[in-house]
Order: C-alpha cells, then structure tokens, then sequence
C-alpha cells in the first residue's frame, strides 16, 4: 500500500512501543500513519501527560484536502472524522475497510494531554462525584 499524502510505500510500524501488540503502517517521509479503528481506538487510551502540550498536526488547509483510501479497490475517499480526543485533529477513516488515516503528529496529538488540561479534567471528575 502507498502513502495517500505522499505515494510512497508503507511500511510495517508500532505506533506506540507501550503497545507491541498494536501493528500499522507508517510513512517514513511525512510521518502519516494507517490503522484499523480497533487498533486506532486501543491507542486512543494511551494518555501522556507533559508539563506543555506541543502539537504538530499539519495545519487546517491540508487536513481538509481529500484523500483516497490506500487499501480499497477500486479507489474510495476517505470521510473527514474530528477525533474525541482534540478537536484540532482531523482524521480520514474509510467507511468501508474501516483504515484511519493520521497525518503525521495527530496520534502524538491525540495521544498527548497538558498537565493543566489533565488536572482540570481531574478536578471535574471529583466534582461530578459528589
């Protein structure tokens, strides 16, 4: 299969090596990666808090580009599909093989929580308790 940004071939990758058994396709030149949804949402529940969160997701104007399923046979467009997680992520997800695509930094971006967001968060979680 071939990058739909780049068109150049992907390779074997483990997105996360917290997860050895969670497999994808990664291109090596913009850094996109190809995963099924059970995998995708697997790696979804993988939060790293940091002190700073630090995004690099390609910017509006090329998340919205259309993009064409690298797995389907004859060729499909990929659905633009705003991840839960950050909403500044745009993810393509075919709707028929159920592959997502993320550009290269959405997973990390996805993956990835500030430590003020993560304490607000926290503090929400206890006040709903009550």
């Amino acid at each position: 299969m071939n990058c739909p940004r780049c068109s150049l071939p992907l390779r074997d990758v483990t997105p996360d090596l917290n997860m050895p058994d969670v497999h994808g396709l990664g291109c090596a030149q913009c850094g996109g990666h190809w995963l099924s949804q059970n995998d995708l949402h697997r790696l979804e529940q993988v939060v790293d808090v940091s002190w700073v969160e630090l995004r690099h997701i390609p910017p509006p104007e090329i998340q919205a580009e259309l993009l064409t399923c690298p797995r389907c046979s004859p060729a499909r467009h990929l659905n633009k599909v705003q991840s839960d997680r950050d909403r500044k992520v745009v993810l393509d997800a075919c709707e028929h093989c159920h592959g997502v695509w993320l550009d290269g930094g959405e997973l990390h971006a996805i993956q990835e929580k500030g430590f003020v967001s993560a304490l607000l968060d926290a503090v929400r979680f206890l006040m709903g308790r009550k």
